[in-house]
């Protein structure tokens, strides 16, 4: 049986980072289908390695957003889903126009294969992005906390 003291740290991490780890789980999808998408674009027909993954980020930003309406983020219903949309397409958009910077200096600087830097790349922008789409999507802070907060 489980202690108070443990039951409550677990609640405690649960509230910290439960909405992380589904915002994490929730890109795994858009992930899978950026990586072939990103091979099929630079190998198969022959893309610049910057311009198709500017590409793939666009996929996957849209998939996500509709990921994290279902699953991670309470949505503030008071902004249209609309508008929604374009706050979380600009922010994230913003987010990976430095990932796409990060990402195009280190294919041309170093030997590390591109798929292992776009992974690389997931793993460092991801707090960033989190912390912004649930401010798109759950809405303005009043008085201290989130009006759609959960």
């Amino acid at each position: 049986m489980k202690s108070d003291l443990s039951i409550s740290a677990l609640q405690l991490f649960r509230a910290r980072f439960g909405r992380l780890f589904r915002f994490l789980a929730v890109g795994i999808p858009a992930f899978l289908v950026a990586i072939p998408l990103n091979w099929f674009l630079v190998d198969r027909l022959g893309w610049p390695k910057p311009g198709a993954y500017a590409l793939v980020l666009v996929v996957q930003v849209t998939i996500n957003f509709f990921a994290c309406i279902l699953f991670v983020f309470k949505r503030d219903t008071s902004r249209s889903l609309w508008s929604q949309f374009l706050l979380f397409m600009s922010g994230i958009l913003a987010a990976r126009v430095l990932d796409w910077a990060l990402y195009s200096l280190l294919v041309r600087v170093t030997p590390i294969h591109y798929l292992v830097l776009q992974f690389a790349n997931v793993v460092v922008f991801s707090v960033a992005k989190f912390l912004f789409a649930r401010h798109a999507l759950e809405g303005r802070l009043k008085n201290g906390k989130l009006k759609a907060e959960s």
